[in-house]
């Protein structure tokens, strides 16, 4: 987060015509802002925190303020842990609060209906003394997607994922942390043994994984013939209904151009 090593500005969804964020971390509206193809915040109807960690949350104020056209329009929806709302260090406003058209506080295997059809279930993780999850998304007629947050491995992943096409896994460190609660990508390949979706992609990777002279392989060492697994990039677009994926192409930082004005 701190070195920006990669954006910490969430994942813009757009699912069977609902248009959400998830985990929008520090720069969040800005990354939103410069966009290619343009991407309108007021478009938002869906806010997702996994849990209230800065770097997951640190703008789901100023997200919920441009999905409510600053105020102006009761709409959208809210979901939360408990603890990002209520109780010590709470994270969301309880002036924002009061603008969006509705809030659901996680319940662990309890689904949520958002909006057009689509509804999203929380799947409870273990993380460092906060409240954490996990989200499945669902709509008729669409592949069902999830996204796996920072966790310690769970049993449970392997029932409650099964049916998920796609999955976004939070994946920090290459080998096992039995003390630490995130997943590695040692998990994930035992993980990928039981599950098999058409499409896993590794985000939330540690720095010793990103300094790697070509991070993307730990993706490739554990992709199956079932599973195409791929390292996230910023930027990347992965479409919901047939999986393809297009990412950016990186170029060279132009020099800095300036005008004397004074």
């Amino acid at each position: 987060m701190v070195l920006q090593a990669r954006a910490t500005g969430g994942i813009w969804f757009r699912y069977g015509d609902l248009t959400g964020v998830i985990d929008p971390g520090p720069g969040a509206l800005v990354h939103i802002r410069e966009a290619s193809p343009e991407l309108d915040p007021h478009r938002v109807r869906a806010i997702l925190l996994t849990h209230k960690h800065l770097d997951h949350s640190n703008d789901v104020n100023v997200l919920a303020e441009a999905m409510t056209g600053g105020g102006f329009e009761k709409q959208g929806t809210v979901v939360l842990p408990d603890d990002a709302i209520h109780g010590d260090d709470p994270v969301f406003l309880k002036y924002i609060a009061k603008k969006v058209g509705q809030i659901f506080i996680c319940e662990d295997g309890s689904p949520i209906e958002l909006e057009n059809g689509v509804s999203v279930e929380p799947v409870k993780h273990i993380h460092h003394g906060v409240n954490c999850f996990g989200y499945i998304f669902r709509k008729k007629g669409l592949p069902t997607w999830g996204l796996l947050s920072d966790t310690k491995p769970l049993e449970i992943f392997a029932s409650r994922y099964r049916e998920c096409e796609y999955i976004s896994i939070n994946a920090t460190f290459p080998d096992k942390k039995p003390r630490l609660d995130h997943m590695s990508i040692e998990d994930v390949s035992e993980l990928l043994t039981e599950i098999h979706p058409k499409l896993a992609t590794l985000t939330h990777m540690g720095m010793i994984i990103l300094q790697d002279a070509d991070p993307e392989h730990f993706a490739r060492d554990i992709s199956t013939e079932k599973t195409r697994v791929l390292a996230a990039r910023d930027g990347m677009v992965i479409d919901l209904e047939n999986l393809s994926v297009v990412s950016p192409i990186k170029t060279p930082l132009q020099p800095s151009q300036y005008e004397i004005i004074s």
